[in-house]
């Protein structure tokens, strides 16, 4: 007993020294302790020792193995994950917890803020329409919204639960914004289709449904720009996978980063064989931006799409940050969206793709269309010194805590505050 006792405490140090046994490395972001520079100060202040102790821990010898082990025995006994940001439901299907409370309406906006922010979106279409620029706000499905029967129940909304999805739909089609609501769309699909639409351990849509959703838009705009794109062909079967270790793209995205002991075997998905033809006459590939969230990876990722379908000079603006050239990995180009010429950017396309899911309804498209409105709807002097005006009403009336809590946040947040009730009283 005392030789096994030792040996315990032993092999992880030799672990750590040898590396003897292959534990391979845990998936998920994730940074390791630094070694700490050696001060007295920080020695007898106890924070040498804290970060020493950091250090070794990070470096123990089966340290991915325990950690796996505690993972696996966790899902496996008591469905739970070891990560915050997962929820397991029915049937060990992963969710994330923001798109279910966003299903559930706990990030519901007010109905006034809703259509003032759909008022202005519409301006910008009309704006970009006279400039020869089409203007279209893709809605991709919520995987909570999309098989709400695989949620836990204690996590499942009431019926009739209204929430921002149905807000901005609304006011979207009341003022004739151009919308293509994949939604409902995929909700007819889920039963007529042979193969899943999302995937059990992934919170985008799959490979197959993302290919779907790309022959859709293809055929909206076409609709919308009067012009024909080159043609895509299927070629045979998909190709069906049923092992997680060769799943693509975003069609394991919360399942590795579990860091199970066992990959989990994935419920068969297909992935669709096409041929993406030149352009024939009367075909075009038209100059196009996107500007979106993750879904949007999707439209490239798995098949071409965006790569072959639109002009080369094509960008997607991902999350109205980062510039990426559309091909199948991140190619972040290293250009950041507030550095660009957004008059030029945007004239200089035929297209002007907004894609979001619900639960990103709530972030004004990440500032994009405050922009492109300001662009076109610069404020006067009149218009600043009202606004002016009015944040000095706003600010006298706020409570003192808020007012010596933060004062630069506080005059930041007051000014956009009025900035913002002087401009819907504008578009009422």
């Amino acid at each position: 007993m005392l030789g096994l006792l030792v040996l315990l405490l032993v092999l992880p140090a030799l672990q750590a020294r040898l590396r003897f046994y292959p534990e391979g490395e845990l998936a998920g972001a994730f940074t390791r302790a630094p070694h700490p520079d050696f001060s007295w100060e920080g020695l007898r202040s106890t924070a040498y020792q804290e970060a020493l102790g950091r250090y070794v821990e990070d470096r123990l010898g089966f340290r991915t193995l325990a950690i796996r082990l505690h993972n696996q025995l966790s899902f496996s006994l008591f469905r739970v994950a070891g990560l915050t940001d997962l929820t397991v439901g029915e049937h060990e299907v992963l969710f994330q917890p923001g798109p279910i409370a966003t299903f559930a309406g706990q990030d519901l906006l007010d109905e006034a803020e809703v259509r003032f922010r759909v008022r202005r979106l519409r301006l910008v279409q009309q704006e970009l329409a006279r400039r020869g620029v089409k203007l279209l706000f893709v809605l991709a499905p919520n995987k909570a919204r999309f098989q709400p029967e695989d949620l836990p129940l204690r996590l499942r909304p009431a019926p009739g639960t209204v929430t921002n999805y149905d807000l901005f739909t609304r006011a979207m089609r009341a003022d004739s914004v151009a919308l293509l609501d994949l939604v409902p769309v995929f909700a007819r699909w889920k039963t007529t289709k042979p193969y899943p639409l999302f995937p059990r351990a992934g919170t985008h849509w799959s490979g197959y449904g993302a290919t779907l959703a790309a022959d859709t838009l293809l055929r909206h705009l076409e609709q919308l720009g009067n012009l024909r794109f080159p043609q895509v062909r299927t070629v045979g079967p998909p190709r069906i996978i049923s092992s997680s270790d060769s799943l693509r793209a975003t069609d394991n995205d919360l399942g590795w980063p579990l860091n199970l002991l066992w990959q989990r075997e994935a419920t068969p998905l297909a992935y669709r064989r096409l041929a993406f033809l030149p352009p024939q006459a009367g075909q075009t590939r038209p100059s196009a931006l996107f500007v979106g969230d993750s879904f949007t990876w999707g439209l490239m990722q798995f098949s071409p799409y965006v790569q072959r379908e639109f002009a080369d000079d094509t960008r997607f603006w991902y999350y109205n940050n980062e510039v990426h050239l559309p091909d199948s990995t991140y190619h972040d180009t290293g250009e950041r969206v507030a550095n660009l010429n957004l008059q030029q950017q945007l004239e200089s396309r035929r297209f002007v793709i907004l894609l979001f899911t619900e639960h990103n309804l709530k972030d004004r498209e990440y500032g994009f269309t405050d922009h492109v409105y300001r662009l076109y709807h610069p404020l006067t002097a009149t218009d600043q010194a009202a606004i002016d005006q009015l944040a000095q009403k706003l600010a006298r009336e706020a409570s003192w805590e808020e007012q010596t809590k933060d004062l630069e946040g506080f005059q930041q947040r007051i000014r956009a505050k009025a900035q913002d009730l002087y401009e819907r009283q504008l578009l009422q």
